[in-house]
């Protein structure tokens, strides 16, 4: 990962589509969308004082597409893919709540994203680009799971409900996404999208996936807080 610079404009990837993606937003000062299924929207907060609307302080939220988290499970084991994501190790542990202004005032932004990178296991999810049609939205998150989950991982599931829904960090994020549980009907070859990295998938007993969390290789909140919708203590 690098940061974004002027020679990315205009750039393609190996597939002929556009490096940048993100458009700036029809509306608003500073946001962007990605027509995929994201938007970054700069905002602006308030509440009330004594009657009187008054402004707090600007923070961004990101908008997504509807997606799902699966919780695919065979027996007393929990399938899940291995992903390469853009998550690092803090580079200055003991800057505290300093953290961010010494990344800023040492101009570490680029040394910090130079060592972002690591692999980390995580129920399959994702957001599945399914043309309109007259799905009601339950309809449309159970149809996603089970291409997100044959797609990512080869698991064919059966028998998919919904478990409920977490948001990762309702600060930042402005819907949740929702939760499926599913049987492994059969396993198979997996067929991810181009633009995702991953590194196979695998069946964990529920004492294999403690050991994960303890090593972290599994601390992906989304996953783990489905595992709790689901009953799957760890």
């Amino acid at each position: 990962m690098e940061l974004l610079e002027e020679r990315h404009l205009g750039a393609k990837n190996l597939w002929q589509q556009p490096v940048v993606g993100w458009l700036p937003t029809i509306q608003g000062i500073g946001g962007l969308v990605n027509l995929r299924g994201w938007a970054f929207l700069r905002v602006v907060l308030w509440k009330l004082v004594d009657g009187v609307r008054v402004a707090l302080y600007d923070q961004p939220v990101i908008v997504e597409n509807p997606g799902a988290i699966v919780v695919c499970q065979l027996g007393d084991r929990i399938g899940l893919v291995r992903s390469f994501r853009m998550v690092a190790d803090r580079l200055l542990p003991d800057a505290g709540s300093e953290y961010v202004k010494r990344l800023q005032d040492g101009r570490l932004w680029s040394a910090l994203v130079e060592n972002v990178g690591q692999w980390k296991w995580e129920a399959p999810r994702g957001l599945i680009h399914i043309p309109p049609d007259e799905m009601n939205l339950e309809e449309f998150v159970v149809k996603s799971a089970k291409l997100e989950a044959l797609d990512e991982a080869g698991f064919r599931i059966r028998d998919a409900r919904l478990a409920g829904r977490v948001n990762v960090n309702p600060t930042f994020f402005l819907h949740s996404q929702w939760v499926v549980h599913a049987e492994i009907a059969s396993i198979g070859e997996a067929n991810p999208e181009n633009l995702e990295i991953l590194g196979g998938s695998k069946l964990f007993t529920r004492a294999e996936l403690r050991a994960l969390v303890d090593s972290g290789e599994l601390d992906d909140g989304l996953t783990l807080a489905a595992l709790a919708l689901c009953g799957i203590a760890i």
